[in-house]
């Protein structure tokens, strides 16, 4: 299986690598800190930060943001490098589905019936997490392939 994970030319000793525990904790600190400074510049810029429900008006709170951004990020990040020490190509399915589902989600934030700062700083926030989550999988897997390798 290593063959499948050689890359095409070797890393040089400057490569930057994150180890398991290290994409975890990058992954997720990535997401809360980046969406809360987005949450942040949209109180600055005015917006609401509320989301109508059924007629009534839900604030987004900082500590809701919290939860949202680290809990799914670490959940979803962890599972996929406890599945990569078995087989390490579900680092791959991890980029994938870790960035389609807070894209894919980003529907829902478009069509929350709210203003038009908070709209955007919702939708931000999701890609956000997709980048977040994508480039810490991809220093991880630089770490493993060069394992593989070396």
């Amino acid at each position: 299986m290593s063959t499948i994970l050689r890359p095409t030319t070797s890393p040089d000793s400057t490569t930057v690598s994150l180890g398991r525990w290290q994409a975890v904790l990058a992954a997720t600190v990535t997401t809360v800190v980046g969406n809360l400074a987005i949450y942040l510049v949209a109180l600055i810029a005015g917006g609401s930060l509320e989301v109508l429900d059924k007629g009534t008006a839900k604030p987004i709170s900082a500590s809701g943001i919290v939860g949202v951004s680290a809990l799914p990020t670490a959940i979803g990040v962890g599972l996929v490098v406890l599945l990569s020490l078995r087989w390490p190509a579900m680092i791959r399915v991890g980029q994938v589905v870790g960035a389609a589902l807070p894209l894919l989600t980003i529907a829902l934030a478009a069509m929350a019936d709210t203003d038009g700062v908070t709209k955007t700083a919702l939708i931000l926030m999701h890609v956000l997490m997709a980048a977040a989550i994508v480039a810490s999988l991809e220093l991880l897997r630089r770490r493993v392939v060069g394992r593989a390798n070396g």
